[in-house]
């Protein structure tokens, strides 16, 4: 038995399936895939407004969700053995089956229900309070529909300065580049001052981010984007921007000082090897968010692409020990506390959003084949409710 305490207007106390939630629709959009064929296989739905499968859960009414590369190409599948061990092994709670699927893996929006057991967000707080934003990982429902159902120690209150749409660009792909810079990179505020840093592929969600947060820890950052794209890396305030397209894109990157920490965040440029830009004979770092786990699974089956993973990590890291370097894999992890940090940076100014287009949510689909397209300049983001209906205080009644 689920008690829920309800955020808005006629909140009361109800019991979770025993009685109807009045405060809140039956009913939500959500933009549904039912099975591996592309963009074709997605659809606008009505569907119940999702419950909570546990007492640490919030439900979140959606205001804007970003799209990420991802979500495009778990459409054709990629991640889909992973995901299904996770799923049958009760990772996700109610998440049993593979399909119907709703993407999106970064939101902005509001509170309207929590469980009995969350803390962080109580009837009672002021409505600004309960305006947050996170992100989940892919084995969960999405954000891309008009309600979501998340864990409250995965999110934290959006920046206060940024609208929903702006805050929604940010979750997935700054905590994509946190855990390479912060987690796996080990860098921080302290310990960033003058380090040489290089962002491989600048331009996109995570690069954008990665340039900003790394300028914010008083890094010295050269960042690589194409020529179309060096104007805007420029004013997010990397120090010096290449463009790969150039004929001496490699020989600027060898001809200058080798590097202390190098974020990859497009799986290398063709013909350039990152790990000899490094200092050598010191504590340098590659971390790459690209990495072959997923695509390894979904070729040779999950046993046998995570043994060749293995192997791949195991090769990597003994070959640049060897040379006084260090290469590492990094990988998207929920973090309230770096949410927490990142929207106070926000707040700040010392990080701004990168919004290249804003699709309204009927035109999901279209924001899904821009991203296809590629060579997104920052984040697509759609905006689920067009005119929020904020609260002036949450209430017990």
């Amino acid at each position: 038995m689920l008690t829920l305490r309800l955020l808005n207007t006629q909140r009361k106390v109800l019991t979770f399936g025993l009685r109807k939630l009045h405060a809140l629709p039956a009913k939500m959009k959500a933009w549904q895939a039912h099975n591996f064929a592309g963009i074709d296989s997605v659809v606008l739905e009505e569907i119940r407004v999702p419950q909570l499968k546990s007492s640490n859960e919030v439900l979140v009414k959606i205001h804007a969700a970003s799209v990420n590369p991802l979500d495009v190409a778990m459409l054709d599948g990629y991640g889909r053995n992973v995901i299904d061990v996770l799923r049958m092994l009760q990772y996700f709670p109610g998440s049993s089956e593979r399909f119907p699927v709703i993407l999106g893996r970064d939101f902005s929006g509001e509170i309207v229900a929590v469980g009995h057991g969350v803390k962080q967000f109580n009837v009672g707080d002021e409505a600004s309070s309960l305006h947050v934003w996170g992100a989940t990982l892919a084995g969960r429902q999405g954000s891309h529909a008009e309600y979501t159902t998340v864990p409250a120690n995965i999110i934290s209150k959006k920046p206060k300065k940024k609208s929903h749409v702006e805050a929604a660009s940010l979750p997935y792909a700054g905590l994509t580049a946190w855990a390479g810079i912060r987690t796996v990179g080990n860098l921080s505020r302290h310990t960033t001052r003058n380090k040489r840093c290089l962002v491989l592929g600048a331009s996109g969600g995570v690069g954008t981010f990665a340039v900003q947060l790394l300028k914010a820890w008083d890094g010295l950052v050269t960042a690589t984007c194409s020529t179309s794209a060096v104007e805007m890396v420029s004013r997010l305030g990397a120090d010096n921007v290449v463009d790969y397209t150039a004929p001496d894109f490699e020989a600027q990157l060898l001809n200058g000082p080798r590097f202390d920490f190098i974020l990859d965040c497009v799986g290398a440029h063709q013909g350039l090897s990152p790990t000899k830009l490094l200092h050598r004979g010191r504590l340098s770092t590659y971390v790459t968010v690209v990495s072959p786990v997923l695509r390894n699974t979904d070729d040779m089956g999950l046993l046998s692409g995570m043994a060749l993973s293995a192997c791949q990590a195991a090769q990597l890291t003994v070959k640049e020990l060897a040379d006084g370097r260090s290469a590492r894999w990094a990988f998207f992890c929920t973090n309230a506390d770096a949410l927490r940090e990142i929207a106070e940076l926000v707040d700040l100014g010392k990080v701004t959003p990168v919004v290249s287009t804003t699709y309204p949510f009927m035109e999901t689909l279209a924001a899904y084949h821009k991203i296809k397209e590629g060579h997104a300049r920052g984040k697509i983001v759609i905006s689920v409710a067009d005119q929020q209906q904020p609260v002036d205080k949450a209430q017990r009644l």
